[in-house]
């Protein structure tokens, strides 16, 4: 499971990496995910025997995650994690292929040594009872795989013996003997039959690659990932506001000198995909920016450029346009090639007080015409309250006296530690920038 960004596939792609664009997780956990169409998602892979070995790939790949921490990511075998809930299906899929027993190792395995008679005797967080939930059902012999159908996936019982007291007062006994025809069916024997559902084949919406950032020009190339659908396109440049386009047919790569939206979507025989959209950006100067700190690996958008390509971050972050600093004072230097007359400075900021995200304590702009010996030119403080926990978007900006410079050095304060009253007391608060603008 990779995610996109701005029309294309989001790189660089780690399936190990956990970031903001899974829950919990990182595409380890998430490419088992099609619980409502296994045989779909068997049939994607080529079939039982090559889904087998990417079942088999999640217990034998390297049990190290990386970008963002996450403490919900514990118990691993490889990379699947009993302790937080994404994975807790993956081991009974391989019912699905004809090996189960494939899934009583592993959930053997699990049993014995993945949960213990103690106060942390379980391996994550119980979220609302899913540790205990797991251990109960897989100790008895099934697992609700898909739920909503009246069928459990079965594994070998764990006890001698269980016995379950029904809610029409019958009790009913599991042993080590009992078939797995009948653990499949437990409780369900006088169920209506269900039906199985037909999924409608959707047409997948096109893939767009096209440079976000650009200097002259950038090839802009459109691909369906059904090669047998007719993609069909728009573009809108800056001068375009106004101007009422229709969508006409894509036939090659075409090239863009100005910063452009292009829009598509496929079409199989009538069925339209959704519309995907991506924004190509012509940079609005060819200034350079030295940054002296070091951002967050989680916390990047599309490397320090992003800071002056004229493209602004929202207060939605995770749609990675900000560059995040923990626990550090953000300093970048922008060299403008050649004096330039200068009467405005700003910068913009992000404030998530619950996401750890401050506003800096201050800003500093300092102008220099040799990239050494810097002048102090104006302070401008910050005026949001840190308990302020509305996400918000501020420009530190100040006019100044017409003053001529060819570079200008940003520096904006961390908060520090997060203060008692926060709840990640004690941890170091982020400064989040995105763009610097000068006039």
């Amino acid at each position: 499971m990779q995610p996109r960004k701005n029309g294309n596939w989001y790189e660089p792609f780690e399936p190990t990496e956990v970031n903001n664009n899974y829950t919990e997780g990182n595409s380890w956990h998430y490419s088992y995910s099609v619980q409502q169409d296994i045989p779909g998602l068997i049939a994607a892979h080529g079939g039982k025997e090559k889904f087998e070995q990417f079942i088999d790939a999640i217990f034998s790949a390297p049990d190290k995650t990386t970008g963002r921490e996450q403490v919900d990511i514990t118990g691993l075998i490889g990379q699947y994690a009993q302790g937080n809930e994404p994975s807790h299906h993956i081991a009974y899929l391989y019912n699905y292929v004809g090996k189960p027993e494939k899934t009583d190792a592993k959930i053997k395995f699990i049993l014995d040594n993945y949960y213990k008679n103690a106060p942390d005797g379980l391996i994550g967080n119980e979220d609302c009872g899913q540790m205990s939930a797991w251990y109960i059902l897989s100790s008895m012999g099934i697992y609700s795989v898909t739920p909503g159908l009246p069928e459990w996936q079965t594994t070998k019982p764990y006890f001698d013996e269980v016995k379950i007291h029904l809610e029409d007062g019958t009790t009913r006994t599991i042993t080590k003997n009992t078939s797995k025809d009948e653990l499949k069916k437990l409780g369900f024997e006088n169920a209506k039959s269900f039906k199985d559902f037909k999924y409608v084949e959707l047409t997948a919406t096109p893939v767009i690659a096209a440079a976000r950032i650009f200097d002259l020009n950038t090839k802009v190339e459109i691909t369906a990932l059904n090669p047998n659908d007719k993609i069909y396109y728009i573009t809108m440049d800056e001068g375009d506001a106004n101007v009422r386009k229709t969508f006409k047919p894509y036939k090659e790569p075409f090239t863009i000198t100005t910063t452009t939206q292009i829009s598509a979507y496929a079409e199989r025989n009538g069925e339209k995909s959704s519309i995907v959209t991506a924004n190509s950006n012509r940079r609005p100067n060819n200034w350079d920016i030295t940054v002296n700190s070091k951002p967050n690996p989680q916390y990047v958008a599309n490397g320090k450029l992003s800071l002056i390509d004229g493209i602004n971050g929202d207060a939605n972050w995770r749609k990675g346009e900000w560059l995040g600093y923990q626990g550090q004072t953000f300093e970048a230097i922008i060299d403008m090639k050649s004096p330039q007359q200068i009467t405005n400075l700003s910068s913009t900021y992000l404030q998530d007080s619950k996401a750890w995200i401050l506003m800096p304590k201050k800003v500093e702009y300092y102008v220099s015409n040799n990239g050494k010996d810097f002048i102090l030119l104006k302070t401008v403080d910050n005026t949001v309250d840190p308990k302020n926990e509305t996400a918000q978007v501020k420009d530190f900006s100040t006019d100044t006296l017409p003053t001529q410079a060819r570079y200008i050095k940003v520096k904006a304060y961390h908060f520090g530690k997060l203060p008692e009253w926060h709840l990640g007391a004690g941890g170091e608060a982020y400064v989040f920038i995105d763009e610097i603008s000068v006039k």
